[in-house]
């Protein structure tokens, strides 16, 4: 940040949070028995407007994870240019050991700990890992309960049925795509000459091959927690996402718990490979799209792909960006590329405080005002300060907070 020349006292308010809560959540489970999690929401900085983050549970959750996610948050609403500051929450707990009631109970006992914190102009949560729209619901009820109010806007991220947007599901995935295909028409790239790599097969990664192929590029592997599958004639996404959807597993067209039917696979010229093998592929675009840190020192010599996508939050590591530098391979950085999701959940917050549903036309419209608004910025930004567009996006997303800290006083002129 020593381009933004930043005072020592800017620089404390930027570092630290303005708000950690900590809360332990008990719940009865089925069995009778009561279990006690540890639950967190940390509020980073509001100074662009009400705090914006999701909220994961996950075994791992804790709170400097969820700390550091908020930060990245505060920039990231910052870049996207809509009027959020930075939030995050997490319980640590493990979702897949729970049932749906007692998934119901962690949700609602997350919202009770946490009421009078949250609400559309505070503190505005939305899903992160392992929770989902039935989750947000759940939580927007409990918060209503508790206020006796109607506050459709408290929580984004919802059912469609109960106050969600339409686009919301697919937003991460479009908002990125949108980036990704400015990118190539800039640099008169042909989608239909490209091969493409995605690691992870969830919401945003099903969603993202599925939006590269139509768009002609060929999507040579893909992968979810249990492996990925690679043919370099590409692969067929449509057919990939009816085996998740039947079986659970991406490779389920071609096995049956664990017997693999080797001659269709070699019929079709498929070949399974691990997660760590996908991320080292020959391919013109890398899409990581699962967990953090999985490009690091280790591996980011042998990365080969032109172009990274990080549709992940925090999928390469600082050790591992000085090593892709010199190599001139092109990051389009999460803060940016996965910045859709929370555009479009400011969308549901707009339509919750007026009362309208926009469409789907009318959704996907205005993402792509926005995402390549910011794209735009962030360009100018690392052509004028000739610096990577990570360094570029954390350029304008600090700028801003720090313009919005000043006119508000926080921070002298």
């Amino acid at each position: 940040m020593q381009h933004l020349k930043l005072s020592d006292a800017e620089r404390k308010i930027l570092l630290s949070p303005q708000n950690i809560l900590k809360q332990e959540l008990t719940i009865k489970r089925d069995d009778g028995s009561s279990v006690t999690f540890p639950a967190f929401r940390v509020q980073y900085n509001n100074a662009r407007g009400p705090y914006k983050g999701g909220i994961r549970f996950h075994p791992l959750a804790d709170e400097e994870e969820v700390k550091a996610l908020a930060a990245l948050m505060a920039v990231k609403t910052a870049v996207a240019g809509i009027p959020f500051g930075g939030a995050k929450g997490g319980v640590q707990c493990d979702p897949k050991t729970l049932s749906k009631r007692e998934l119901q109970e962690v949700s609602r006992a997350y919202v009770r700990a946490f009421a009078d914190h949250l609400g559309p102009d505070i503190d505005c949560p939305a899903p992160d890992v392992n929770t989902t729209p039935e989750s947000m619901a759940w939580m927007r009820d409990e918060y209503e309960k508790i206020k006796n109010t109607y506050a459709p806007a408290m929580i984004t991220g919802k059912p469609l049925s109960f106050g969600g947007s339409c686009g919301r599901d697919k937003a991460t995935a479009r908002g990125g795509f949108f980036i990704l295909r400015d990118y190539l028409l800039g640099h008169q790239l042909e989608p239909k000459n490209l091969t493409v790599a995605v690691q992870g097969f969830g919401n945003a990664g099903a969603h993202m091959a599925h939006f590269l192929q139509e768009a002609g590029c060929t999507v040579v592997a893909v992968s979810d927690s249990r492996g990925g599958m690679y043919s370099p004639k590409g692969l067929n996404i449509q057919r990939i996402e009816k085996a998740k959807e039947q079986t659970g597993r991406i490779v389920g067209e071609y096995c049956e718990a664990d017997v693999c039917h080797t001659e269709r696979m070699k019929r079709d010229g498929i070949e399974f490979i691990s997660n760590e093998q996908l991320l080292e592929l020959s391919c013109d675009i890398l899409v990581p799209a699962a967990l953090d840190n999985v490009i690091h020192e280790g591996n980011a010599a042998n990365i080969k792909a032109k172009i990274i996508l990080e549709l992940a939050n925090g999928p390469i590591t600082p050790e591992a960006d000085a090593i892709l530098d010199p190599k001139n391979i092109i990051v389009i950085p999460d803060v940016l590329a996965n910045a859709g999701g929370v555009t479009v959940s400011y969308f549901e917050w707009v339509q919750g405080r007026s009362g309208e549903q926009w469409t789907d036309a009318e959704v996907d419209a205005l993402l792509e005002r926005f995402m390549l608004d910011a794209t735009r910025d962030v360009r100018a930004a690392a052509e004028r300060e000739r610096v990577s567009l990570r360094r570029a996006a954390f350029l304008v997303g600090v700028q801003k907070m720090m313009e919005t800290m000043r006119v508000r006083g926080w921070i002298s002129n």
